[in-house]
C-alpha cells in the first residue's frame, strides 16, 4: 500500500477508532459508530482486530490504547498528512504570487519568475518558463504582486547532508568524531541547519553551528530543500531514518529527486 495510504480504508477506520479511545477512554461504541458512520457491530469488530494486534489494552468496558499503538498512530498519521501534502502540491492552482523584484517593475510589465535561495524573484525583461504581469510597480528589492501567471517556476532543489550522529546508548555526543564532523560541515554549502533531537543539538553547539530548524525538523528541511536551500541535518540514527525516509517519500510522490550523503561521525 506504499503511497496509496488513503486507500487502505479498513485501517484507516481502525486508527479513526483507536484515536477515538486515545482521546476519550470513556467514549461508548454506540458514539464511535455515530461519528465514523458504521454500526455499532462493526466498531466491536474493528476493536477485538485492534486488541488481537495489541494496539488496545482488553479486559474492560472501555479499551485503552497501547504504547504500540499510541506509537502506530502517531506514524500513520504523519505518513498520511505527507501524502496529502504531496497531493495538494500536485493540484495547487495558483493565480497570483508575490516576489522580490530583482529591478525597478512597473505596473503591467511582463515578468519572469525564478526561485533563488528559497525566494521567488521578479525578473523584468527577462524570459523563464514561468512568466507573470506586475499588478503594481516596485523598487528593487520590494516586494510585488504578480498576477496572470503562465508555466512553472524555474528551480533547482536544495542538496541535503545528513551528519549521523551516534545514539545514546553508543556514546551520543562525546563519541564523535570532531575532526571530521567540522570537515564535513565546511565543505557544504551555506544554508539551512536542522537538528533531528537533542543529540544533534548538542554537537550543532560545539561545532558552533546555530540551529535554524529546530521544530518540526524534518518537514520544516523538505519544505526548504523543495525551495532550492540547502540544508545540513544533524541527528542520531532513529532522526536519520525519519529524515532519509520523509525525502523517499517526497521522491515517490512529487517525482522530486533531492540528492543527499550521509556522513557517518562517530567513533
Amino acid at each position: 500500500m506504499k503511497g496509496y495510504l488513503l486507500r487502505d480504508l479498513k485501517r484507516n477506520t481502525e486508527l479513526l477508532i483507536l484515536a477515538e479511545f486515545l482521546r476519550n477512554q470513556s467514549v461508548k461504541r454506540k458514539d464511535i459508530a455515530d461519528r465514523l458512520g458504521v454500526t455499532e457491530q462493526a466498531v466491536s469488530q474493528y476493536v477485538s482486530n485492534l486488541v488481537d494486534e495489541s494496539l488496545l489494552i482488553s479486559g474492560q468496558d472501555n479499551p485503552k490504547p497501547t504504547k504500540k499503538g499510541v506509537q502506530l498512530l502517531q506514524e500513520r498519521f504523519f505518513q498520511l498528512n505527507d501524502e496529502i501534502k504531496g497531493i495538494l502540491r500536485q493540484i495547487q492552482v495558483i493565480d497570483t504570487c508575490v516576489a522580490i523584484a530583482s529591478a525597478p517593475i512597473k505596473a503591467k510589465e511582463r515578468v519572469g519568475l525564478v526561485m533563488k535561495a528559497g525566494r521567488l524573484v521578479a525578473m523584468p525583461g527577462k524570459g523563464s518558463e514561468s512568466m507573470g504581469t506586475a499588478r503594481s510597480e516596485a523598487k528593487a528589492g520590494e516586494e510585488v504582486l504578480i498576477g496572470n501567471l503562465e508555466g512553472v517556476v524555474e528551480m533547482e532543489l536544495g542538496s541535503l547532508v545528513v551528519l549521523q550522529l551516534p545514539s545514546e546508548g553508543s556514546g551520543g555526543s562525546r563519541s564523535i568524531d570532531i575532526s571530521l564532523a567540522s570537515k564535513t560541515v565546511k565543505s557544504s554549502s551555506d544554508g539551512e541547519v536542522a537538528v533531528g533531537d537533542i543529540i544533534g543539538e548538542v554537537v550543532a553547539n560545539r561545532l558552533r553551528l546555530k540551529p535554524t530548524l529546530v521544530h518540526a525538523p524534518v518537514e520544516a528541511s523538505l519544505n526548504a530543500l523543495s525551495k532550492g536551500v540547502d540544508v545540513l541535518f544533524l541527528g542520531a540514527h532513529e532522526s536519520i531514518e525519519e529524515m532519509v525516509r520523509a525525502v523517499e517519500r517526497l521522491k515517490d510522490q512529487t517525482g522530486y529527486s533531492i540528492h543527499y550523503r550521509i556522513v557517518d561521525v562517530g567513533t
